[in-house]
């Protein structure tokens, strides 16, 4: 690694540990704020808005790969705010998008002012209506992961048989939400707009667009897989703290072989998940021909993985790992969220085998 992606690690595993212990994160939960300010700031001032935006808009530049382990440590202490919806996806989007997009949208992402979010891979696209002599931006976007915290949502719009993406500000008139909290601790919504069209929102249109959504999914596949190894460390470190610490028959439960069996293969689950989601990461920062099959494969392990060891961390816990103040549950609730998010494991699965019979 180079000494700016060591120092990028190094701060935030610091930060993190220093300034999201978990009871802070469940008091912001329980005070109903969709976004602790401070901690979006503190993400801004240590340069993770900037993370993979180019060099050449102030950004470091830096591959999946590269910041892979800083995505496991979102997934580890369970951060909630959208930085990776934000700076890595719509970002990489707008990255990729005209001249006009880049200037108009990279230097909010890469400075905090903008919180971008991101629709379900199978979002009905927006729509341009021509309503009394006007063309109108029309359409709902369902169960917007992230959309009661962000700014914009980067939507999908379907014209002429051609499609684009754009960034639509949240904050204006004729774009609405309805607001909820999700079972992770975060605030997604619903989003319905019916604006007047401004073409100055358009980021991608044409093959471009259609190029761009490929691309995004698949991001969105792997920066999900990687939160959830961090997920799965943090379960499967809760336990092996646990059962060193509790007792039974005069002993610590870690001094039990069936118990040191199961933990065993918590590890050897998430060992195997880091492994396929770092060449996965690597393939896709390398274009290599595979990259797209490599993703649908990681986000499906680690889906599988996921939901084994939370699970597992949960029954070695008992009763107490069901409980709002307790962590491990918490991770159960993320991946089961995970497993949804671009789209449904089913869906990916399904994707994988035609991949590999066509």
């Amino acid at each position: 690694m180079t000494d700016e992606q060591n120092m990028l690690r190094d701060s935030a595993e610091r930060y993190l540990r220093e300034n999201y212990e978990f009871a802070s994160r469940q008091n912001a939960v329980d005070s109903g704020k969709a976004l602790d300010i401070e901690h979006w700031r503190a993400f801004s001032d240590m340069g993770w808005t900037a993370m993979t935006a180019p060099e050449n808009a102030d950004g470091f530049g830096f591959g999946l790969a590269d910041i892979v382990p800083v995505i496991e440590l979102f997934g580890y202490y369970l951060v909630r705010e959208p930085l990776l919806e934000s700076a890595v996806l719509a970002g990489g989007v707008i990255a990729a998008g005209s001249e006009a997009a880049r200037a108009l949208y990279l230097p909010g992402i890469i400075d905090g002012s903008i919180i971008a979010t991101i629709p379900q891979r199978d979002s009905t696209p927006l729509t341009l209506q021509a309503i009394d002599g006007e063309d109108r931006l029309q359409g709902d976007l369902q169960f917007v992961p992230s959309g009661g915290t962000a700014s914009h949502v980067l939507a999908p719009i379907q014209h002429d048989h051609e499609n684009h993406w754009a960034m639509i500000d949240l904050s204006q008139q004729g774009a609405s939400r309805v607001a909820y909290k999700t079972h992770d601790g975060r605030h997604g919504a619903h989003i319905t707009v019916d604006l007047l069209y401004d073409d100055g929102c358009i980021v991608l249109s044409g093959t471009d667009a259609d190029a761009a959504t490929q691309a995004l999914y698949a991001r969105a596949m792997l920066v999900a897989a990687a939160e959830g190894v961090g997920a799965m460390q943090g379960a499967l470190d809760s336990t092996v703290e646990y059962t060193r610490q509790r007792e039974q028959f005069g002993q610590s439960l870690s001094s039990f072989q069936a118990l040191q069996h199961r933990m065993a293969e918590m590890l050897i689950q998430t060992e195997l998940a880091r492994s396929l989601v770092l060449a996965a990461c690597r393939a896709w920062d390398t274009q290599a021909d595979n990259a797209s099959t490599l993703a649908l494969a990681a986000k499906a392990k680690v889906d599988a993985a996921a939901r084994s060891v939370t699970q597992e961390a949960i029954q070695m816990h008992g009763g107490i790992a069901t409980t709002n103040e307790y962590k491990v549950g918490h991770y159960f609730k993320r991946m089961a969220l995970l497993e949804s998010w671009p789209q449904h494991r089913d869906a990916l699965i399904a994707e994988f085998i035609q991949r590999r019979q066509g």
